[in-house]
């Protein structure tokens, strides 16, 4: 996106955010830090300037992510029935991404898409999709500056968060020299990088330590050692009582094998099998999961396959083999 065009997107946006009153925001299914970070900080931004928001997902804040001011308050539902002048929605290719917690064309006025993803749609009224940003964390920084409106020391603390998230610590292939300036922006406005990294990256539970021992231990390559993948059933969860939330960061233990392209992670759910892709040295995963109807980025991306655990790994892997 060139400065230019990213400055009439954000005029646009600052004039719809000054006329209107109420708004509804909301990010993709399972939300990460990201998605969260940026509800958080939009909804702050938005209260400042008298507006009323709600903020709406179809799936829970994951646990590891409540320490963020807000973070509680955030609500999930499968459907609601308010009405808002304005809608704006994180990281999604479409409503169906949302979760269709509310219907954009009937519920709301005007529909703003932020994305950052390289599978992104053109939904929206307005549409800031910048591929090469890190976050959308790092594309509300030029928000608050467009508004003239000063970073809160909470506001700087989740969207360094979202930042964060999102590159895996500036370690990702989307983290760039503007990051970096992005995030000291932060820092100076009060984020707290030791908390926040002792939060996201370096707390888990009892359960979650038990869970990443087993899939360690349970982790398989192909006879090429190119492919590393784990199959995950929800007996498998039962047993070491944990849950999908207890899985952040699984999937990245795979690429440590020296020889390893693509990571693939498969977890049995109530809604069919739930994918996590991840891979290096130009390998582009997101194409695998665009395959099977999700999306991401080149080198992180997931989607959902219907049927057994079985039938969808030996489907991934069928797909991972023809890229590397």
């Amino acid at each position: 996106m060139t400065p230019a065009l990213r400055n009439r997107l954000l005029t646009q946006i600052a004039a719809v955010i000054r006329k209107n009153k109420t708004f509804f925001l909301s990010g993709h299914r399972k939300p990460d830090g990201d998605t969260v970070a940026s509800e958080l900080a939009m909804a702050s931004l938005l209260k400042r300037m008298g507006k009323k928001v709600e903020i709406w997902n179809s799936e829970p804040v994951p646990e590891s992510l409540k320490f963020l001011s807000g973070a509680r308050a955030i609500r999930s539902s499968h459907k609601i029935n308010t009405h808002f002048d304005v809608a704006v929605i994180f990281e999604c290719v479409d409503s169906d991404r949302m979760g269709n917690v509310i219907d954009l064309k009937t519920q709301a006025r005007t529909v703003i898409n932020i994305d950052h993803h390289i599978h992104f749609g053109d939904f929206g009224h307005i549409n800031m999709v910048d591929v090469k940003a890190s976050s959308n964390s790092e594309q509300l920084v030029y928000l608050f500056e467009k508004l003239k409106m000063k970073i809160t020391a909470d506001e700087a603390n989740a969207l360094y968060a979202g930042v964060t998230a999102d590159t895996g610590r500036f370690q990702h292939s989307n983290t760039t020299a503007e990051t970096f300036r992005i995030a000291a922006k932060l820092v100076e406005s009060g984020a707290q990088p030791h908390i926040i990294s002792e939060r996201i990256f370096t707390t888990r539970s009892r359960a979650a330590l038990k869970l990443l021992g087993w899939s360690l231990t349970n982790l398989k390559t192909t006879p090429d050692n190119r492919i590393a993948f784990l199959g995950i059933t929800k007996n498998d969860f039962k047993r070491m009582k944990a849950t999908s939330d207890d899985l952040e960061e699984t999937v990245n233990y795979g690429l440590q094998i020296p020889t390893v392209l693509i990571s693939i992670l498969a977890r049995e759910s109530n809604q069919g099998v739930k994918v996590s892709l991840r891979s290096r040295r130009g390998v582009d995963v997101c194409k695998i999961a665009m395959g099977f109807g999700g999306g991401g980025h080149k080198y992180a991306s997931g989607c959902k396959l219907p049927g057994s655990l079985k039938g969808a790994m030996q489907k991934l892997l069928s797909a991972a083999r023809s890229r590397v």
